[in-house]
This record gives structure tokens, C-alpha cells and sequence, in this order.
């Protein structure tokens, strides 16, 4: 209650102020309930019937079959069943719509599905240059679908061919495995056969081989615009010299050819042959006593024979030393002699034993296997009578004092 006197602050109805928070919360609500109803439309997909392709404008060779991918779309539509055609092409071309794999004339689009079509054209021959305009039409229950497309021919390029070596020079002996790679491609818009052919120096054997596999090839298939990887071998011969050997590659198919150089250096190889006394190898020894043998070292190779040594393997108790006991180095279709010194042991028996005599050096190698007849010493003869000897005259001597009884 107020006092009687003073006057009461100013004041607003309470049916006023509720209307005025009603229309304070509806001023503020009224904006994001807008933008909500405008996002909900925009995030809605279209719905509808659709024709398309990736390549609406494209070139092809005159007189060759053409596919072109189709796609027709159902966005938020019931099925749909659509008659399919082309129309606008001139007289003379062939054209077909392959669906699963075989030829269709319309197609049912599910609701939210796409059905993969092909479009197959066959141009007639001429107008090269000049585009040509169609259109892939569809016609459903409700809408019909038309999708323009234009095509312009071209003249049809013979088969190119390149030959290009990943390595065009390797290096290697006589004995080694010369295996090049090539990449042969035919850059042309025409199908080919390629013949392969090759020229190296006499002796030199070139195979041609598909990647790593094993079968050699005279000729392989290559489509337009295809390439493939060759494994060109060469082996050389055994007694090529050191030096370096040119090996041309070609290949052949209608009127196109292609053609590359191949390199093989070649450094040589050493080839040592080991042989006895006068190209003999047996000798004789006797018991206990060292024996002297010349051994002959050869080289038949292509390159210098460096750093052989020399060793046996003897029987038991044989001693074998050599001098020298390592050869620095022979040129190719040299020779060196090695003295081989032999001990029989002072036990061995008469009769014939093996030794074995090897050289082995960098890259090149060779072993003889030796006879040595052994032959017991004359001193033991001597000894061995002298012994006989002694015994008959201690007999005798006794027959003669004793007598017989």
C-alpha cells in the first residue's frame, strides 16, 4: 500500500507486457526459422530423367566402328521405361545401342538408379574434316530426353613405329649375358604385325624375347597406339676379341619401320691351360728325393692373365713347393714356366701316385693331374744284400766250426 502523499512509479499492465515478449520472441525466431526452410530447399537433389555422356564432341577415323558411353539416370522418379534412337545422321551410317552386350531399343532407368549404355556408329567413307551433328533421343511416359552430340572425321594414319633402348651400350667378357631391353611402339591409328629383325658381326647370335618370358619371337602384334618391351639377346662367341661390337635392330610392319643401334663392349677374358714336361704330364721320382718338373702355363684368351698361384694336393707325406709360386701376369697367347718340385715321401712304396697341380687366378683357372712313378732308392738294395750277405757268411762260418750233428 502506499502512503497517502506520494505518488506511485510509473507502471505497464501485465496483459501488456505479454504481448510485448510475444512479439519480441517472434521478431527473433522469425530470421533462422526462414534460413532453415531455405537450406532444406537447397540441400534437396533434383529429381528428372537424364541423358548424358563424357564426350559429347569427339573425332573418329572414316570407315571404323566408334563406341561412346551413355548413361541414363533416374533421380527420385518411379521406374521409368525410355524408347531409345538417334536422329540426324546422314544416309549411310550404321549405328546401334548395346546394353549388357547386345543391341537394345529402350531401357528402364530404376528410381535412383543409372543404366550403362553404349552408343556404336559406323561412318561411311569421305567428308573427312567435317563434323557431323546428331542427337541420342529418349522418350519416356512423361518427358522425352534428347542429348546433342557432333563427330568429325578423320583420315586414318598408317601404323609409325619407334624403337627406343632403355641401355643401348653394355659392357661385358665373351661369356657374358648381353640382354638389352627395347620398347618398340606403334604411334600409328592401325592395327600391325612388326617383324623383327637383326645384323651383328659374324659369330653373334641375336634372339628376340616378349619382357622376361622365354620364348622367342620373329614378329609380334601391336595394336594403334600400343607398346610393348622387348629383351633383345646377343651372345657373342667364345673367342671374340676385346673391343666393341655394333648390333642393329629393326622392326617391319606394312610400311612402317623403325630401327636402333645396339653396343657391345667387350673387354676380353683370359683362358690359361696348364701342362706338364713337354706337353706331358707323368713323370718319375724316387723315394725320399726331390724331383724337378717344368710346368708350362698358357693363355689362349682375349685379355691378360693376372695373378695366378700355384698349388697341389699331394698324397701323404709328399712335400710340393713351386717357383715361382706366382705368376704376375701373362698377355693373351703368352706362356710362363713354373718349376714344380716334388719329395716322394721316404716311406712310399714303388708304383704310381697322382698329384694334383692347380692355377688359379683373377677370371681364370685350370688344374693337371700328374703321374709320378716312384721308385724305391738303390741304397736299400745295397743294404738289403749286404744284410744277405752277412747272414750266408755267419752260416757258414758255424757249419764250418761245428760241424754237423
Amino acid at each position: 500500500m502506499i502512503p497517502a502523499g506520494i505518488r506511485a512509479p510509473f507502471s505497464i499492465p501485465t496483459p501488456c507486457i505479454t504481448a510485448a515478449l510475444i512479439a519480441i520472441g517472434l521478431a527473433s525466431t522469425a530470421p533462422q526459422a526462414y534460413a532453415q526452410s531455405a537450406a532444406s530447399a537447397a540441400a534437396q537433389p533434383p529429381s528428372g530423367l537424364w541423358l548424358t555422356t563424357p564426350y559429347p564432341e569427339f573425332s573418329a577415323q572414316a570407315g571404323k566402328n566408334v563406341s561412346v558411353p551413355l548413361n541414363l539416370a533416374n533421380r527420385g522418379l518411379p521406374p521409368q521405361r525410355v524408347e531409345l534412337g538417334v536422329d540426324g545422321l546422314p544416309d549411310g551410317w550404321k549405328w546401334e545401342i548395346d546394353g549388357g552386350g547386345k543391341p537394345v531399343t529402350a531401357a528402364i532407368a530404376g528410381s535412383d538408379g543409372t543404366v550403362s549404355l553404349t552408343l556404336k556408329l559406323t561412318p561411311p567413307t569421305g567428308d573427312l574434316g567435317k563434323a557431323v551433328n546428331f542427337a541420342v533421343s529418349g522418350k519416356a511416359s512423361t518427358e522425352a530426353l534428347k542429348l546433342p552430340m557432333a563427330m568429325t572425321l578423320t583420315k586414318t594414319e598408317p601404323a609409325k613405329l619407334t624403337l627406343e633402348p632403355k641401355l643401348p651400350a653394355l659392357r661385358g667378357t665373351a661369356k657374358s649375358a648381353f640382354d638389352f631391353q627395347v620398347d618398340i611402339k606403334n604411334d600409328g591409328q592401325e592395327d600391325s604385325t612388326v617383324n623383327l629383325l637383326s645384323k651383328a658381326p659374324p659369330g653373334f647370335q641375336v634372339t628376340f624375347k616378349q619382357g622376361y618370358g622365354s620364348q622367342e619371337l620373329t614378329s609380334l602384334p601391336l595394336k594403334a597406339g600400343e607398346s610393348k618391351t622387348l629383351s633383345v639377346s646377343v651372345q657373342p662367341p667364345d673367342n671374340a676379341e676385346a673391343g666393341q661390337y655394333p648390333v642393329a635392330v629393326a622392326a617391319s610392319g606394312g610400311a612402317a619401320n623403325a630401327d636402333t643401334k645396339l653396343l657391345l663392349d667387350i673387354t676380353g677374358r683370359p683362358s690359361v691351360s696348364l701342362s706338364g714336361p713337354q706337353g706331358r704330364l707323368s713323370g718319375d721320382a724316387t723315394a725320399g728325393q726331390e724331383r724337378t718338373f717344368t710346368f708350362t702355363l698358357s693363355n689362349s684368351g682375349s685379355a691378360p692373365a693376372r695373378d695366378l698361384k700355384l698349388s697341389a694336393s699331394p698324397p701323404s707325406g709328399w712335400k710340393v713347393t713351386f717357383n715361382p709360386e706366382k705368376v704376375e701376369e701373362i698377355a693373351p697367347g703368352g706362356t710362363a714356366d713354373v718349376g714344380v718340385s716334388m719329395t716322394p715321401s721316404t716311406q712310399a712304396i714303388a708304383g704310381d701316385y697322382m698329384v694334383s697341380v692347380r692355377a688359379n687366378g683373377d677370371g681364370a683357372s685350370d688344374s693337371a693331374n700328374f703321374r709320378v712313378t716312384v721308385r724305391t732308392s738303390t741304397m736299400w738294395g745295397v743294404t738289403g744284400l749286404g744284410v744277405i750277405g752277412a747272414s750266408a757268411l755267419m752260416l757258414a762260418f758255424a757249419v764250418t766250426r761245428y760241424g754237423r750233428r
